[in-house]
């Protein structure tokens, strides 16, 4: 076995456990630091621990964590919160509805309708926008947007499908905002509005117009997008001031008349319509609605119809998601920035309606969409606002739909079809999946009208909010620990509610649409599905099912298990249920909603005896469980020995995938066993459908037929050799164990409100050498993830508070302490752990008492200098979490495990010892 000697800065470690290496992070790789014949050396840019594995194999610990310098130099690269998201949001909501088809919504709708149609859209705006930040705050968002969270969350086959569907509504969308763009150039120098101009107004040079504007966008993202990233903000303040300008040109204008209508306007040409100003009349006769034709379609509009092109005019919260790699937190500035942004434009919008109402005749909003520039102060402020808002939301839309296509083709979904499309070429821009989207607008523009266009655009928009919502909504019905988002202003009926009302709106505006888009979704799922593509992002199916009745247990699948949907699934021996109550129960609070077997072992030859006696124990235990309110399965079996029968649970027990993955044992002594049984015992009404009188036959029956407890110390079978034994097995199966002490003594009716979780992890800096891992190791993950799963449960969250103790060298300098406080907190914050980071000091004095004679395992004063130290910083802990020492390889060393873990444990409040075999935690989506 290589020793290591301390490094430059110095070091802490893990005692005793040997838990296997494993990243804590899938998004993350380590890095090697320079190696001599000292060891590992850290630097000032990283800490990176070396680990000697159980099978005598150093590797390093594959986690490291960048220096601020680093991370302050790869952000200057990245956009800001209001950069990043608030003015793409913005100006993908303003683009084309606030210039062009304000107008075209209160005429036909009135200001009553308009503003309950606004409300209603951006309710459903809103629910879409609490899913997507609750999703985007749950781990690092990268390149995709919509694509990958919906991919990360539900699998590669809803991902590809939904992927597939919002890239075509960014292609739709660009399209739409180019054909704004055309519109405002039609209405502001076409000829039709302007005789003497050059510009002409019919259907191709429409598509020619288009198209010339298309290919200057082409050649944006060609060049490289990042100069579009530049000027957004110029174009944000642009739109801003045509904005303000129209604000107050509803004040400083009083009257305009012998106004022109618009320039696709074939039935009134020649039309001669008004302003008025501020006007009670105006207002009443815009207050309802006048359903009508609409002059760029030849159509009877209504109600549904309009909402449909209003819809579009808040599809742009993905703005801000569809580029989350090239933000500099996007877990904090999605949510943040696109809340911000949509209630910044629902104001514009509703303050608009109410002006436009009463300042603006019916006919001229019914024939001129383009009103708010013909009634402007300075009509150039309009048109080039228009001008710029609508380019800049058909270029934003052609980068978004380019990244969403290069990362659908990089995960491989559809093979051969969108391989080529994943490659990056100059300047790290997508060019082949540039080009083929703009050959896609192009088509698109050939439908030639922004209303028809605007419809499917909403349809699009509609279905990737729905499926958003219903990702969330899964994610939170789950369950899983490892979803637990920093943004909490959101809920499961919030998520349902979202997805609902997308499809249910989309099926109202226009069924056909909305059936065609559905169809295409699920051609795609079965597609990707056929192919069952390989991917490592795990599949929130795999948390579902296990929910699910028997019929989806059979699709419960081992080898699709992964990290992030990790839960508890514990089997806890127990001897007598009379004795262990306060232990069930605790182990009941850490299972997450896991599986949770209650195992016994009952001694004796199979024979016919024997079995009538287990069935009938089972049916005591399974009413000691209905009684008791612990939500667990019952597993007794019969065999010669307690070791033999421990190992037939450990392997048997479970169906499935739902298979024990943590073992909990009480702790080996000859103590006499106290009487728990009545202890939190129907302290809780939550049986309104049993009688009292079903309860009290329930509870004599349990009483009466449960196995007396030990009187003497000989009554105990189970020997110091086997009980080891089970350990070793346990972890011979890669099974977590967890040994638990002085569990009699916690009684939940008694516990006040202020307490503590506290983590012991057992660390120092002095004991280095043998079998010592970094901080960072399986047992150290999986003490973290218990003790947070507890405090996640309400009865704990509201009494306790969550501490992590990090064993420090008092002579250390500070600025290692530091270090390694920073190092420690930056985990549990990646972690979403709330919990506080408290150094313990302890001389290297003290710590040299704590070696063999050898120097390569810890000494017995080793466990009783940490069982002092838990003793006075953990006096008012309800429960500790500590490092359980690796199982001995010799049986002979049986006795002297035992007199650790004794010395450890001795006189502590209840304390869990945990050894981990498996990783339990991720910080990717």
């Amino acid at each position: 076995m290589a020793s290591f000697m301390r490094p430059s800065v110095g070091r802490y470690t893990l005692l005793p456990s040997a838990s296997s290496c494993e990243d804590v992070s899938v998004e993350r790789h380590s890095v090697l630091t320079s190696m001599d014949g000292r060891g590992f050396s850290v630097n000032n840019d990283e800490i990176s621990q070396p680990l000697t594995c159980s099978n005598g194999q150093e590797h390093l610990l594959l986690r490291s964590f960048p220096a601020e310098r680093e991370e302050a130099e790869s952000n200057k690269k990245k956009l800001s919160t209001f950069f990043g998201v608030v003015v793409p949001v913005t100006l993908s909501m303003f683009s084309v509805i606030l210039f062009l088809r304000l107008g075209f919504v209160v005429g036909q709708a009135g200001l009553v309708l308009s503003v309950g149609m606004f409300v209603v859209a951006y309710f459903i705006v809103g629910l879409t926008a609490l899913s997507i930040s609750a999703i985007a705050t749950n781990g690092t968002v990268k390149e995709g947007g919509a694509y990958y969270m919906i991919s990360r969350t539900l699998g590669p086959e809803f991902g590809g499908s939904i992927g597939i569907i919002f890239y075509f509504a960014n292609i739709f969308a660009s399209a739409v905002y180019l054909l704004g763009f055309v519109e405002a150039l039609v209405n502001s120098f076409g000829r039709s509005v302007h005789p003497g101009s050059f510009l002409q107004d019919d259907f191709w040079w429409h598509f020619a117009y288009g198209s010339i504007v298309l290919f200057f966008c082409l050649i944006v993202c060609l060049i490289g997008a990042g100069m579009f990233a530049k000027t957004s903000f110029l174009i944000y303040l642009i739109v801003l001031i045509a904005v303000a300008s129209s604000f107050v040109s509803f004040f400083i204008v009083h009257e305009k008349k012998n106004l022109h209508s618009g320039a696709d306007n074939k039935r009134h040409e020649h039309g001669n319509f008004s302003y008025t100003g501020w006007s009670s009349k105006t207002f009443n006769q815009n207050l309802w609605p006048h359903f009508g034709w609409d002059y760029t379609t030849g159509e009877h509009q209504d109600l549904l119809l309009v909402f449909g092109v209003l819809f579009n005019g808040v599809t742009g919260i993905m703005a801000g998601a569809n580029i989350s790699g090239d933000l500099k937190k996007p877990g904090y500035a999605i949510p943040f920035g696109t809340l911000a942004a949509s209630l910044f434009t629902f104001v514009i919008y509703i303050l608009l309606v109410f002006f436009t109402s009463a300042t603006c005749s019916k006919d001229l909003l019914k024939n001129n969409y383009n009103y708010i520039q013909v009634i402007n102060k300075v009509e150039l402020l309009v048109t080039i606002g228009a001008f710029a808002a609508t380019l800049s939301a058909a270029l934003s839309c052609l980068i978004g739909a380019s990244r969403i296509l290069q990362a659908v083709a990089k995960d491989d979904l559809l093979g051969i079809i969108l391989r080529p499309f994943s490659k990056v070429q100059r300047n790290g821009e997508p060019l082949r999946a540039v080009l083929v989207s703009w050959f896609f607008i192009q088509i698109v523009l050939l439908i030639g009208n922004l209303n028809n266009v605007a419809v499917l655009v909403s349809m699009f928009f509609l279905l990737s909010y729905g499926v958003t919502n219903m990702a969330c909504f899964v994610l939170k019905v789950a369950s899983a620990p490892n979803f637990r988002p920093t943004f909490q202003y959101f809920s499961w009926q919030s998520a349902l509610l979202g997805a609902v009302l997308c499809f249910l709106i989309m099926f109202l505006i226009n069924y056909k649409y909305a059936a065609l888009a559905v169809a295409v979704m699920l051609i795609l799922f079965v597609v990707i599905s056929l192919r069952a593509p390989p991917t490592p992002w795990g599949d929130v199916s795999q948390a579902l099912i296990y929910h699910q009745v028997r019929k989806y247990l059979l699709r419960l699948d081992l080898r699709k298990e992964h990290v992030k949907y990790w839960r508890p699934q514990v089997l806890l021996l127990v001897s007598n249920p009379r004795s262990s109550y306060p232990l069930i129960d605790f182990v009941n609070d850490i299972k997450k909603g896991g599986l949770f077997i209650l195992g016994h072992v009952q001694e004796g030859d199979f024979i016919e005896q024997t079995v009538r006696k287990q069935k009938s124990d089972l049916t005591t235990w399974l009413n000691f469980v209905e009684c008791t309110e612990i939500k667990a399965f019952v597993d007794l079996t019969v065999t010669g020995n307690i070791r033999t029968g421990a190992q037939n649970l450990l392997m048997a027990s479970g169906l499935g995938g739902m298979k024990p993955n943590t073992l909990v044992l009480g702790f080996y002594d000859h103590e006499l066993p106290t009487d728990n049984f009545s202890r939190g015992i129907f302290r809780k009404n939550r049986f309104p459908w049993l009688r009292a009188l079903r309860k009290d036959e329930i509870l004599r029956s349990v009483q009466l037929q449960l196995p007396p407890l030990r009187t003497h110390p000989g009554q105990q079978t189970l020997t110091l050799k086997d009980y080891v034994g089970i350990i070793k097995d346990a972890v011979l199966m890669e099974k977590n164990v967890c040994i638990a002490r002085h569990f009699s003594q916690l009684d939940k009716n008694s516990l006040g409100k202020e307490g503590y979780i506290d983590v012991w992890p057992m660390n120092t800096s002095m004991v280095e050498e043998g079998l010592v891992l970094g901080p960072y190791d399986f047992t150290f993950l999986l003490i973290l993830q218990l003790s947070c799963i507890l405090h996640m449960v309400p009865f704990w969250e509201s009494r306790t508070k969550l501490r992590v103790m990090q064993i420090v060298e008092t002579d250390g300098n500070d600025d290692q302490h530091q270090t390694l406080q920073k190092t420690l907190a930056r985990l549990l914050a990646e972690l979403r752990i709330p919990a506080e980071v408290r150094m313990i000091h302890l001389t290297e004095e003290a710590l040299s008492q704590t070696r063999n004679a050898d120097g390569l395992a810890p000494a017995t004063n080793w466990y009783r200098t940490v069982n002092q130290l838990i003793k006075l910083h953990s006096s008012e802990a309800f429960v500790v979490l500590t490092g359980l020492p690796h199982p001995p390889n010799e049986e002979n060393m049986a006795h002297q495990y035992i007199q650790n873990i004794s010395v450890l444990s001795d006189n502590l409040p209840p304390v869990m010892m945990v050894y981990g075999t498996s990783s339990v935690v991720s910080t990717s989506l």
